[in-house]
């Protein structure tokens, strides 16, 4: 007995070092074919993505004869910053800066904090009328009261030609809060069950215990709410009179839709000759799509993992 036993234990060592060995030729070997292929797919397929950007990001530092002669990729070859320079110095670009900073931060603390507390009503299985709830607010997005009654209603309610006005009416999105909701969802009965035998109230449980593991879920609808108030300048062209007033978005819209005389130019110290509608529209792309690009590496994580989970609960 004891011998069929070492027998066993001995074919299971030579079994166990044929396989060390096989796995050890196979990563001498290198990368495969498909692993090749693959690489050289995705590499092709990231430079194409990455191509619309570089070719805006180098129109922006080049002439107009550096953009006519060029064909599939424009090259600075005489790089300058003209376009930028009025960008700037065509004035109210750093004071619309800030609006659009302080509007898109205080609407990102506004609409998650609703989205937030009305993710978690709908959560609740016992909650009256819950249904028909839901039912109407999957309506809002389908149906609308229309551009000019919406636009009576904040009139008469004094949001006109306020920063305000950008904020209170756009509170929450339908989508955003379907989302949170399903990443609520996530969260273990058993847990909050817990925290309500501890004493824990609604708010308590929300803020204290689903908010915190739903990271993912709150960056991604947080990027979401960010990026579509830092894009918009529809409603402040609508609402707001005041220049003063004007966000960067509607900013960068009104320089990209008038082009100034030369001798504007040349008031203003930018030089004319090398100033074109081109560079011009580019160089606005790229200010108003940096700050975007700066936030989004520190949320990508959370970003990617946020839209599976949100996705795939129902």
């Amino acid at each position: 007995m004891q011998s069929i036993n070492t027998k066993s234990a001995r074919s299971v060592h030579l079994g166990q070092k044929g396989t060390g060995k096989r796995n050890t030729r196979r990563k001498r070997r290198g990368l495969g074919t498909f692993d090749i292929v693959n690489m050289f797919l995705l590499g092709v397929f990231a430079l194409l993505c990455l191509y619309p950007f570089i070719n805006i990001l180098f129109t922006s530092f080049s002439t107009e004869v550096d953009y006519y002669q060029s064909t599939f990729l424009v090259i600075p070859r005489h790089f300058t910053f003209e376009a930028y320079r009025y960008i700037f110095l065509e004035g109210g670009i750093l004071h619309a800066f800030f609006i659009s900073v302080g509007v898109s931060a205080g609407s990102v603390i506004y609409s998650m904090i609703l989205t937030s507390l009305g993710a978690y009503a709908l959560t609740k299985r016992d909650m009256p009328g819950k249904n028909i709830l839901f039912t109407f607010i999957l309506i809002t997005m389908f149906f609308g009261g229309g551009v000019i009654p919406f636009f009576l209603v904040l009139k008469d309610l004094g949001m006109y030609n306020s920063l305000l006005g950008l904020v209170i009416p756009f509170g929450i999105d339908t989508y955003n809060m379907i989302l949170m909701r399903n990443f609520y969802a996530n969260v273990p009965g058993e847990v909050i069950e817990s925290a309500k035998l501890d004493g824990a109230n609604d708010f308590v449980i929300l803020f204290r215990l689903i908010m915190p593991l739903s990271l993912a879920g709150i960056a991604t609808i947080a990027l979401f709410y960010f990026v579509g108030k830092w894009n918009e300048w529809y409603w402040p062209m609508l609402l707001l009179k005041d220049e003063e007033l004007y966000p960067l978005s509607l900013k960068l819209r009104n320089i990209l839709s008038d082009m100034q005389a030369a001798d504007y130019y040349t008031s203003i110290g930018v030089d004319s000759e090398k100033l074109y509608s081109h560079g011009q529209d580019s160089a606005s792309i790229i200010v108003s799509i940096l700050p975007i690009l700066c936030i989004y590496p520190f949320v990508q994580k959370y970003f990617v993992k946020g839209v599976m989970l949100g996705a795939v609960k129902s």
